[in-house]
């Protein structure tokens, strides 16, 4: 809505509602193991894609501004684009900010720390025998267990933190690995928590302020 993709012939606020109960549906060729999240009223990575596809289609395609489903898709990117610009670099800021030396000795210094509290709040959701890693639950444990809570990084963002901790994965339907934390995934989303509360200072610094709290 706020890219103004929505129209009043195609790709209608309704439409929209269809186009995403749709894009969850599974083929009836599809493979038959059971995912290994349940999803409920979200979309995984790979619907989300057919749910962007779709919506293209409608807004540009079929109104002719678009030949084909490849230009429609690219005219829906542009459309998004400003949107989704600040929030790509927000993400590479965050990157830059945190892969320095300053950061890393920072990390070094507690990383004994960190590893204890990573093997305390980790293991839920694996199966005996199986690595112990740490699912976004037990991460908002250990957040809970520290002073990082503010007006600018409300406990609504802590899935936020967590995904931009987060590596890609390439199996996200039969593997619990994309939604579990190792603890280099760990640590990058604690960085990720000071990075959002958006307080002055380097990163360095904020870093090592709210590691200090979850080591009290």
């Amino acid at each position: 809505s706020s890219a103004k993709v929505i129209d009043d012939q195609y790709c209608r606020l309704a439409d929209i509602d269809t186009m995403f109960i749709a894009a969850r549906v599974r083929e009836k060729g599809a493979d038959k193991r059971p995912f290994a999240v349940k999803a409920g009223d979200t979309l995984l990575r790979y619907q989300f894609l057919e749910f962007l596809l779709r919506a293209a289609i409608a807004r540009y395609q079929k109104t002719k501004e678009a030949e084909t489903p490849s230009e429609a898709l690219e005219m829906l990117f542009k459309a998004l684009e400003p949107v989704m610009s600040p929030v790509v670099a927000d993400l590479s800021n965050f990157l830059s900010e945190l892969h320095c030396e300053e950061c890393d000795d920072i990390l070094r210094a507690n990383e004994q720390m960190l590893t204890v509290v990573y093997r305390m709040n980790s293991g839920r959701m694996c199966k005996p025998g199986e690595e112990r890693l740490m699912c976004c639950r037990e991460f908002e444990a250990v957040l809970y267990g520290g002073e990082v809570f503010s007006d600018s990084f409300p406990t609504r963002d802590i899935t936020y933190a967590f995904a931009m901790g987060m590596q890609l994965y390439a199996d996200e339907l039969y593997s619990l690995e994309f939604c579990q934390m190792t603890f280099l995934e760990f640590i990058h989303g604690l960085a990720a928590v000071a990075f959002l509360k958006r307080e002055p200072g380097p990163l360095a610094e904020r870093l090592g302020k709210m590691v200090a709290t979850l080591a009290a």
